[in-house]
């Protein structure tokens, strides 16, 4: 995205939050980045499209940090209390323009937006089960469906006060609570709840919550441009050829999924075969 447009959605942004959508005229937002109006058009078609971009923008913002955490140089407990930080210092940046879509509702769901909204909470659960998987072992991948909701139940009454009034909480201290209280529950987990087919039947997650090959491939090739070690490319290209198969075999997936394992370049992708071989049994 160039500069001009993230001047352009960032002011507009402000304006939004702070006089309203149908309040905010063009040329009130032309005025503020000190911009013609041709130049507007130039980068979008309408106020609408605007609005719509500035969706995508936070959006597009909230998961690079969320997926910039793996490369911080913590700990796994650490690195899932930053998860939840981003999310609020997020949420808590733009309070005022979703207050704004709040009382206007000004933004309708069209296919579109329900795709970005699809992506980012997909991309947002997978950061959860890679984290919660991290942080507490493989025993609780039969749990993992009930965690992911447990959790959004947990984090939704403090998102609403962060709303609200951004302010008033201590983003850092709240999300080491909330590992606290994760702790606690995944101590005390018997047996699972819920299936993740329910959870997806229910369209909870927008309907995309599981794994697909596509992605598992996309990731391959993001994987292989920073690897060295010939016996972790050889892995990945085994896999590779599996999941490119009409039908792949599990055996060889699970065989390849352990030499992954032992190496921190290739862990993470390692627990999301695994997710992906469980999700089809």
């Amino acid at each position: 995205m160039s500069d001009k447009k993230i001047l352009i959605i960032e002011k507009a942004s402000e304006l939004f939050a702070k006089n309203g959508f149908d309040a905010t005229s063009i040329q009130e937002i032309t005025d503020a980045c000190g911009i013609s109006k041709g130049s507007f058009y130039l980068s979008f078609k309408s106020k609408e499209s605007l609005l719509f971009s500035i969706f995508e923008y936070f959006s597009t913002k909230l998961i690079d940090r969320i997926g910039s955490i793996h490369q911080m140089d913590i700990g796994p407990r650490e690195r899932f209390e930053q998860f939840f930080v981003i999310q609020f210092e997020e949420i808590a940046r733009y309070s005022d323009f979703i207050l704004m879509q709040m009382r206007e509702q000004t933004n309708p769901i069209n296919e579109e937006m329900m795709g970005i909204m699809n992506d980012m909470r997909r991309k947002t659960y997978e950061a959860q089960e890679s984290l919660l998987l991290e942080l507490y072992g493989e025993d609780i991948i039969e749990h993992m469906t009930d965690l992911i909701v447990i959790l959004g139940g947990i984090t939704k009454g403090y998102i609403e006060i962060i709303v609200f009034n951004k302010n008033s909480l201590n983003y850092v201290a709240l999300a080491h609570y909330i590992v606290e209280r994760i702790d606690s529950i995944v101590n005390g987990l018997s047996t699972p709840f819920l299936t993740r087919q329910l959870l997806v039947g229910h369209g909870m997650c927008g309907g995309d919550f599981t794994i697909k090959v596509e992605e598992l491939l996309k990731d391959i090739k993001l994987l292989t441009k920073g690897i060295a070690d010939e016996d972790l490319i050889i892995s990945l290209e085994i896999i590779e050829q599996e999941l490119s198969a009409p039908n792949y075999r599990k055996p060889v997936l699970s065989g390849m999924m352990s030499n992954l394992k032992k190496s921190e370049l290739t862990e993470e992708f390692a627990r999301k075969i695994k997710l992906f071989l469980d999700q089809s049994v």
